[in-house]
């Protein structure tokens, strides 16, 4: 997906009061990460080859992590989410979106 693209995913849900932030990335990419915090929070996302799948660990600045996404070869995807969030992975339009809630 382009910057474009991605900067539209990240303002679908902007309005919605329960929503604190997104993060929108491609998958397997270290392409710019487009988001957008209701707190000013600023996170990374980063992706490393593991083999028979590849890991993204989405960091804030200062260390803390919100989320670790597993996407697999077969198609198969782990979540570990740190904070209220939900998690979108789209292998057809290469798209990881994570949606951070309000607590």
């Amino acid at each position: 997906m382009t910057s474009e693209q991605l900067k539209e995913i990240v303002e679908q849900r902007m309005r919605d009061p329960h929503v604190l932030g997104r993060v929108a990335c491609n998958l397997r990419s270290s392409a710019p990460v487009e988001q957008k915090h209701h707190d000013q929070s600023l996170f990374q996302v980063s992706w490393e080859d593991c083999g028979d799948f590849w890991r993204a660990t989405v960091t804030e600045d200062g260390g803390s992590r919100l989320a670790q996404v597993d996407v697999h070869e077969n198609g198969t995807t782990r979540v570990d989410a740190f904070a209220p969030a939900r998690v979108t992975v789209s292998p057809d339009e290469e798209l990881l979106c994570i949606t951070r809630y309000r607590a």
